[in-house]
This record gives structure tokens, C-alpha cells and sequence, in this order.
């Protein structure tokens, strides 16, 4: 007869759950918060690593981590997670919106305390009077970041809910709520060279990764594979001039490039060889994301995974343009329009 009861250590924590709990329910059974956030596998905030016992992965499993939402416990077993900033509220108001290019935004949110994140997390903004927003928080792209200032590139739809009222109905002094952070796809000081592709926005989120490895981790390999469906929205002109200077590889590349100066192929189709050294991050639409995942998961190399996905309430309208949003509930992992 097997156990109902089992003990799972987390992060050195003995707690006595039950068989077929989820990590997270074990976890909060002995009053230790996993992170998480959608607990629907989609944002991968709760990702863990297996260090040993019986635990069904339910299909979520890459290397030695599995989803923590949705893994079950089997019998004891030992899992771990790494530190992440405190998830808490702060309150903020919008300090300016720029066009970094048609339809890209740029918005700044001055926050009445300081908001700690990961570069690669997301918070949930939530504008006065409409509905929240999963955005991934950024370096500028002329890098003047300011104390206090959050960032966003949010790409503008005509009939969203939230994205095509900004510098309208949403301008200078309006009221947000900013919560988390929040994912699971931020820089870590590792050794190994870094592989980072995105698609339309998310671009937003591996900009702060590389940044962030550039200056912190100067001798890390750091190489960048940038798409867009157009060349129109390949906004992020500052920032490659800055990556190029530092010499970081950083290839573009749009259906209607050129082959010189933005590729034509597909993101996937220009990031060369993946071995089982590389750290990959994606971020952008889920059909990029889940195509890398699965060149990385070939590869054996570690991946972490940014999707943007549609916003339910803008599901109708925009399903046809491809958006990159979260889902309210259920974060594309980092941010985008919407």
C-alpha cells in the first residue's frame, strides 16, 4: 500500500504533505510560498529543480526542473528554487509615453517606492479604470534609467482595451498599480554563453537581460537573434547601435528584410548551434517560444521561457493580428501590448 503522506524538503525546509499534492499546495501546507503567479503552466514563475525523490513532472520536466503548479509529489522529495524579490503592490502614475517608432511605445511610470525585479520578470500593471496588464519592466533604450522610474515598450493595437487608449484616455498623471515581479525567465550568474531571441515586444525583457550580463558579467558570451513581423517593428534602434558597441552579436530579422542588414528567415532559423552549455532565454509570440524550447530541449542546453500570450478581453479583436499580451490571469511570460 503506498504512503499518503510523504515529506518534501524545499530549500532545506522539511514539510509533511500528501501524495499527489502540487508543489506549490505542499509548499503553502507548511506555510512556505513557492513563487507563482498564473498556476496554470503558462508563466513558468514557479519553476523548480528536482534535486532527488518521487516527483511526476506531468510532461513539464526540462533538465532537472519541473513546473511547480502542476508536478505532483509521489513519495518524499528534495526540490529547491532560487531567490526572487518579495511579490508586493506599488502604486505609480504614469510619467511619460514616447513613440519610439509607429505603434511602440515607450512608457515610464514614476512609483511612489522603489520596485525590485529580476531583468526577464514582469509585473502587472493595472492603469486606473482598466483592466491589469502583464509588462515586462525594462532598460531604457537610450539607457537613461532613472531611481524609481519603471519602464515599458508596449505595442499599440487600434482595438484593445488598454494598449490603444495609451496617449489618450491613458496619459502624463494617470493613476497605476504595479504588482509583482513575477516569471521565472531572469538572468542568472552562470558561466555559460548566453543565446537570447525574441519576437515584437519581447524584445522588451531580453533587452534588460542583456544589458544586465553585459555590464555585470563582461566576459560572458552574449549572443542576440531579434524578429519582428516587419521591419516596421524592429523598434529598437538605440538599443542595437549600444550592442553593437559592445560587440555582442545581434542579428535582426523580419519578413521583409533585406539580407544585409535584417535577415529574412525565421528567429529560429539564425541562432546557429545550441550545445548543452548554452543558457537560452525567448520571449515573444508562444509558436517562437515553444520552437526554441524545443531546439534547446534537443540540445540538452538550460532554456527559459518568456511567451506572451492574448489577453482574454482582447482575444476577439486581436486574435487575428497576432498580439503579444499576458493573459490578465494567466500571464505571452513577460510583457508586451495590450
Amino acid at each position: 500500500m503506498s504512503k499518503s503522506t510523504c515529506t518534501v524538503t524545499i530549500n532545506g525546509k522539511k514539510i509533511k504533505a500528501n501524495v499527489g499534492d502540487t508543489l506549490i499546495d505542499a509548499g503553502l501546507g507548511g506555510r512556505l510560498v513557492l513563487p507563482h503567479d498564473c498556476c496554470s503552466g503558462q508563466c513558468e514563475t514557479c519553476r523548480v529543480r528536482v534535486l532527488s525523490g518521487g516527483v511526476d513532472d506531468l510532461g513539464t520536466r526540462e533538465k532537472d526542473t519541473v513546473l511547480g503548479c502542476l508536478a505532483v509529489l509521489e513519495g518524499d522529495a528534495e526540490i529547491s528554487y532560487d531567490p526572487v524579490p518579495i511579490v508586493k503592490t506599488t502604486k505609480g502614475v504614469v510619467e511619460s509615453i514616447r513613440e519610439v517608432k509607429e505603434d511602440y511605445l515607450e512608457i515610464r511610470v514614476r512609483v511612489a517606492r522603489p520596485v525590485t525585479w529580476l531583468p526577464g520578470q514582469y509585473l502587472r500593471a493595472t492603469f486606473a479604470g482598466y483592466p491589469p496588464r502583464d509588462y515586462s519592466p525594462t532598460t531604457p533604450l537610450n539607457l537613461d534609467a532613472e531611481q524609481d522610474v519603471i519602464v515599458f515598450h508596449i505595442k499599440v493595437y487600434p482595438d484593445s482595451i488598454v494598449s490603444s487608449k495609451l496617449g489618450k484616455e491613458i496619459g502624463k498623471g494617470h493613476a497605476v498599480k504595479l504588482r509583482g515581479p513575477f516569471g521565472n525567465a531572469f538572468l542568472r550568474r552562470q558561466p555559460e554563453p548566453i543565446i537570447l531571441t525574441s519576437t515584437g515586444t519581447g524584445f522588451a525583457p531580453i533587452w534588460s537581460i542583456a544589458v544586465a550580463a553585459s555590464m555585470g558579467q563582461p566576459k560572458r558570451e552574449l549572443k542576440l537573434v531579434v524578429g519582428s513581423r516587419a521591419r516596421d517593428g524592429l523598434y529598437m534602434r538605440d538599443a542595437v547601435r549600444w550592442l553593437r558597441h559592445r560587440g555582442i552579436a545581434i542579428t535582426l530579422t523580419a519578413s521583409d528584410g533585406d539580407d544585409d542588414t535584417v535577415m529574412t528567415a525565421r528567429p529560429h532559423e539564425l541562432v546557429g548551434d545550441i550545445t548543452e552549455n548554452h543558457i537560452v532565454y525567448s520571449a515573444g509570440a508562444p509558436s517562437h517560444v515553444e520552437t526554441m524550447r524545443e531546439l534547446a530541449r534537443q540540445a540538452g542546453a538550460t532554456f527559459y521561457a518568456d511567451p506572451f500570450y492574448v489577453a482574454e478581453e482582447d482575444k476577439g479583436v486581436l486574435a487575428f493580428a497576432g498580439s503579444l499580451f499576458r493573459k490578465a490571469a494567466a500571464p505571452f511570460t513577460t510583457a508586451t501590448a495590450g
